[in-house]
């Protein structure tokens, strides 16, 4: 299942980490192809095994297989989109990761890169949540310090861009969200489509069938969200509204 977003109206705590833990792949990959790798997304499996998109700029297809192969937590690797710059690459990981260890404990990963064998994470923690418990896990499993902890003011009130997706995925089941994640991730929506049901299906280790299910099912009740008024009382939520005149400008 991947993970939700924090309550965005709630205040707490930033922390960013250094990590050198060469356990790492997205560490070990940009020392060993002297790259950046950023996580673009992470979604858990039903098997426990992980399922993570990497942005990668300063190495071809080649050297990411190549680091990838050489990494016993990876098994399985898909090359989604090459650029002349960068490129999208997923990845089926059964080892230590530092988004799991942040969502173990109850923080929200924002950021999470690495370039020359240095790593970078950054996180949400929630105000229920210990703040020093996630720093002990984070330094404890994966070689890393403390670099910067900062208290979040609490946001102002309204209905923030971020407390509508949130208010959106709530509608979800976890498998839903986890299939739709997966497609847009995976370049399912783009123009040209960058990944099939088929191979969106296999990523996650389920049918296709199963996974077109899924994303029909879940697509309906976003779109019945952002169309159907009556979809509102539901959740007791107001979706914000577009004038005619506004739409017709985008």
């Amino acid at each position: 299942m991947a993970t939700k977003e924090a309550d965005p109206q709630s205040a707490g705590v930033e922390l960013a980490f250094e990590v050198r833990d060469p356990e790492l792949f997205f560490v070990r990959a940009s020392r060993a192809a002297d790259c950046r790798v950023t996580l673009a997304e992470m979604v858990h499996r039903s098997d426990g095994r992980l399922l993570e998109y990497f942005v990668v700029e300063g190495a071809g297809a080649e050297a990411v297989r190549s680091v990838a192969a050489d990494a016993s937590a990876i098994d399985r690797t898909r090359i989604i989109r090459e650029a002349s710059d960068e490129l999208l690459a997923e990845f089926i990981h059964s080892g230590p990761c530092i988004g799991a260890t942040l969502a173990d404990t109850g923080a929200v990963a924002r950021t999470v890169e690495a370039t020359g064998g240095v790593g970078r994470a950054v996180a949400d923690v929630p105000p229920h949540t210990d703040a020093s418990t996630v720093v002990e896990a984070v330094c404890r499993r994966h070689d890393a310090d403390l670099a910067a902890r900062r208290n979040r003011d609490r946001a102002a009130p309204g209905f923030t861009s971020r407390a509508f997706r949130a208010a959106l995925a709530d509608r979800l089941t976890d498998r839903q969200f986890e299939v739709i994640r997966t497609a847009y991730a995976g370049g399912y929506f783009s123009w040209p489509r960058e990944s099939s049901a088929e191979e969106c299906a296999s990523a996650l280790g389920i049918t296709q069938p199963t996974f077109n299910e899924h994303l029909r099912v879940g697509q309906e009740k976003l779109v019945r969200a952002l169309f159907d008024a009556d979809a509102d009382s539901d959740s007791g939520e107001v979706a914000p509204t577009t004038s005619s005149s506004s739409r017709d400008r985008e």
